[in-house]
Formats: C-alpha cells, structure tokens, sequence
C-alpha cells in the first residue's frame, strides 16, 4: 500500500491505495467506479430507512417540530418532510469536507461509536427481562440456555470497545490526529438530554397500545 506517512496524508487514501497495489490508473478509475456504484444504490435504501425513522419517531412526538417531520403526503404517500431533512442534514455534512477533512472524519466516525452504543441498550434490558422475569415473548428463534450467558458476553465487547473507541490512535495528540468521535457523541446526548428536560417529557408518549 505504500508508505504509511504518504498514506496518512493522503486526501483520499482509498485511491491512494487501490493505485498503489494496481500501478494503473484506469483500473483504479474501475474499482473506484464500481465502489461507487454499490454505495450509490446503497443510499436509496439508507436514505428511505432513516427517512422512515425519523418519521416513526415524530409520529410519536419524540423529535422537536414532531408535527412538521411526521406529515405523510398525501399524494406521494411519502414522509416528504422527513426526506427534506435527511437530504438537507447530509448535503451540509458533506459540505464540511471542502473546509476540514479532520472535521469530517470525526463526523463520519462518530457512526461507529453510535452503533455500537445503540446495541448495549436493548440487550441490556433482555437481560434484565431473562434474570427478572416474566421472559419475554419469544419470536421463532430463541437461544435457549446460550441467551444469557451470550447476552452478558456481548455487553461485556460493547463495553469495551465504547470504552477505547473514542481514544486518539497516535500520541501525541494533535488536532489533526484527535479523535472527535467521542466529544460529538456526548454533544449529541447532552442535546437529547435538554431536549428531553425542557419540552419532550411533556410531549412524547410510548406507544404501549399499539406496539405493546
């Protein structure tokens, strides 16, 4: 792949690298073709399912401005606002890459923590369903004896690697090198937080009845 100090400076390391094990540009023009081709189909299904969960989540009132993003037109039968939104909020992310790669880069690796932070919480309270009962209700799969001793093991890897994902790869740390992902993340939860004190208490309500 090259040196790694030229791969690390880099403004597109993946072309860099693909060039560098090929030597030819056409076949680096290719592969990156094809790359593109597979993300682009992939973003209609990526923008259609988070579309739909801001959607849910507003039906629900559990956003701010949940009566504008939770509107269904009426002709397309689309949740046409929340496809505003989501459009709106990554063509300005992907604007941030012209002023600051390093910007970028935190935004864009801050999904990473998120995932993994997303899964403790449902295990979590399997768990504690399992060991407190009454279990759950089970859908065709169910692990039997592995369940809670699988689910303990999962959080205890979720755990970890919240804990060291969000530490800087290199020392010492500069501004180039930080790794942002976790300030962000805390960012968003303290925002979610606030939200949640100044106004979403009163308007959010879990839909027991219909999910329950």
């Amino acid at each position: 792949i090259g040196p790694l100090e030229a791969l690390n400076n880099s403004p597109l390391p993946l072309i860099y690298v693909l060039y560098g094990a090929t030597g030819s540009k056409a076949t680096t023009n290719v592969l990156v073709a094809l790359i593109a081709v597979v993300i682009f189909c992939a973003l209609f299904n990526i923008f259609a399912s988070v579309s739909r969960l801001i959607w849910c989540f507003a039906k629900d009132k559990g956003l701010p401005f949940s009566e504008v993003f939770a509107y269904v037109h009426p002709t397309l039968k689309l949740p046409l606002n929340a496809l505003i939104l989501v459009g709106s909020i990554v063509t300005a992310l992907s604007l941030i890459y012209i002023a600051s790669a390093t910007a970028f880069n935190a935004l864009i690796s801050l999904q990473a923590l998120a995932l993994h932070v997303s899964y403790i919480f449902p295990i979590l309270f399997m768990l504690i369903r399992k060991i407190r009962g009454p279990a759950p209700r089970y859908g065709p799969f169910k692990l039997g004896i592995f369940g809670i001793p699988l689910n303990v093991l999962s959080l205890c890897y979720l755990l970890y690697v919240v804990t060291w994902m969000p530490f800087p790869t290199l020392l010492p740390v500069t501004k180039d090198n930080m790794n942002y992902a976790g300030p962000i993340f805390a960012a968003v939860i303290i925002g979610a937080i606030a939200d949640w004190f100044v106004n979403g208490h009163k308007r959010f309500a879990i839909p027991i009845t219909r999910y329950g």
